[in-house]
């Protein structure tokens, strides 16, 4: 009793001299503001729901489908499922262990046999059983703590999937809208052309012009035409790839608002402070719950270094039924050599194992998994730190970018303006015979350039929006039932 009384207080001993590994992530060290946007108390443009930064309701059904059936939001989500069941599966080995065994066992035995042994015998024996391992050293506490930081690191890598499956169909929608502009700029100018073209033709066979007006006349025409199946090619390309996005087969995808009309296109929107990134980004809080599940892994490893404390008990009634005889038996006995219906029981099986198990030898393999948890977390740590760096990087990556593709879509405007004008006036002078004709197949070249060129610096400066508001941590769906999952 005093023996076990001293192991117990070693134990323990041992137990408060085993340090705790600190859980609180690195500091990031942040910046005060992002560069190229000054700090501002303003909120932030990741505040908005995407519900309501996107304008479109074709856009906002799209990303609504996407959210409830695109198969890698399944899958993340499938993965979630399965670090909760680990969560339960570890924390398990917590708590008692009860089980229960039920035994029949027939023996029937012919010929010679010993003395003591009846031709047959039933003996029904019902046991049930217990462990429990104390958990002196945390390990089972700290296992139990890292199954969960990683369960909740399985939640963020799910709605990381889902925070950028937003921006992705976003994004492949506003192409697509692009797409129509150009498709619908282009046949625009086939009918502008194919008109001129007729005109020229006129011109030809009353002799006011010459071949080569008409034959660079057609060239201005196909120079459009031969544009045309690529941009319908491309259109069913992006239809497909939505489609896919939204957890559909290839199908046409209806349109919404145009382009232009797509999204409330700020200045410079708010960015907010660096430091609610660390709240905000789903990817920043993934790595610091791997940090956390890493650091738990510290203390379990270090824990198996040390001794362990297990219960164990059972209890069970049994018993026999024989029938037969028992041969060979002396002749003192004769009275019992007969054992038909003969019944023995019940007996009350009782026992109690305490046990106290210590590795003494294994070859180095307990430190060296110590090593190894620990290296794993100085991976963690280095991972957050690259984390939060990406993170800042892409919102100042995203800042100059929208700002630098709102500035060139207003410059594309003023030159697609010129281009108009300069086309109209090119018409003018050739009509009133001031200028050959290939001066007007250059001004319709660069006049359809400018158009098309213009409606790609439209979808530039909302993708850079897009971006900005994905960097900043901007469209995470809210979970919208008890399972945390969002439809």
């Amino acid at each position: 009793m005093k023996i076990g009384v001293i192991v117990m207080a070693l134990t323990y001993l041992f137990a408060s001299c085993t340090p705790k590994t600190p859980t609180t992530p690195p500091d990031a060290q942040l910046p005060q503001a992002y560069r190229g946007a000054p700090a501002s108390p303003l909120p932030s443009l990741a505040d908005i729901p995407w519900q309501k930064f996107y304008d479109d309701a074709v856009l906002r059904d799209l990303i609504a489908r996407a959210l409830e059936r695109n198969d890698n939001a399944q899958l993340a989500y499938a993965a979630m499922l399965a670090a909760a069941a680990n969560v339960d599966v570890t924390h398990s080995s917590e708590l008692p262990q009860v089980g229960a065994t039920a035994q029949t066992p027939v023996q029937i035995t012919a010929g010679s046999r010993p003395g003591s042994t009846p031709s047959f015998a039933f003996a029904p024996q019902g046991t049930i059983s217990a462990s429990y391992t104390v958990d002196l050293f945390g390990r089972l506490k700290n296992a139990t703590a890292a199954s969960r930081a990683q369960l909740l690191a399985s939640r963020e890598a799910y709605e990381t999937v889902l925070w950028s499956l937003v921006a992705q169909v976003a994004s492949s929608y506003f192409q697509l809208r692009e797409l129509d502009a150009v498709l619908a700029t282009s046949l625009d100018a086939i009918k502008d052309r194919e008109d001129s073209l007729r005109l020229v033709k006129l011109r030809v066979q009353f002799g006011e012009a010459s071949l080569q007006d008409q034959l660079q006349a057609e060239q201005s025409l196909y120079e459009v035409t031969e544009n045309v199946p690529l941009i319908r090619q491309n259109i069913a390309q992006t239809e497909a790839a939505l489609s896919v996005l939204a957890g559909d087969y290839p199908h046409g995808i209806e349109r919404g608002l145009p382009l232009e009309a797509q999204v409330d296109m700020p200045p410079l929107p708010a960015t907010g402070l660096p430091s609610l990134l660390l709240l905000r980004r789903p990817d920043i809080r993934q790595a610091d719950d791997t940090l956390i599940a890493a650091d738990a892994q510290i203390d379990v490893a270090r824990s198996l270094l040390l001794p362990s404390l297990t219960f164990g008990g059972s209890a069970g009634v049994g018993g026999q039924y024989a029938t037969g005889t028992f041969p060979n038996l002396p002749a003192i006995l004769a009275s019992l050599a007969s054992a038909n219906n003969l019944f023995y029981g019940p007996t009350g099986l009782f026992a109690l194992v305490p046990q106290l198990t210590q590795t003494i030898f294994s070859g180095g393999g307990l430190k060296a998994r110590v090593r190894l948890a620990q290296a794993q977390q100085q991976q963690a740590v280095v991972s957050y730190l690259q984390t939060v760096q990406n993170a800042f990087t892409d919102v100042v990556k995203a800042v100059a970018a929208y700002d630098g593709q709102r500035a060139y879509r207003a410059q594309q405007e003023l030159y697609t303006k010129a281009s108009v004008e300069s086309l109209r006036l090119a018409k003018l002078r050739y009509a009133e015979g001031q200028a050959s004709y290939l001066e007007v197949l250059d001004a319709e070249t660069r006049e359809y350039q400018a158009e098309v060129g213009e409606e790609e610096a439209h979808l530039n400066e909302r993708l850079a929006l897009v971006q900005l508001y994905l960097a900043l941590g901007g469209g995470l769906p809210v979970p919208n039932d008890a399972s945390g999952r969002t439809q």
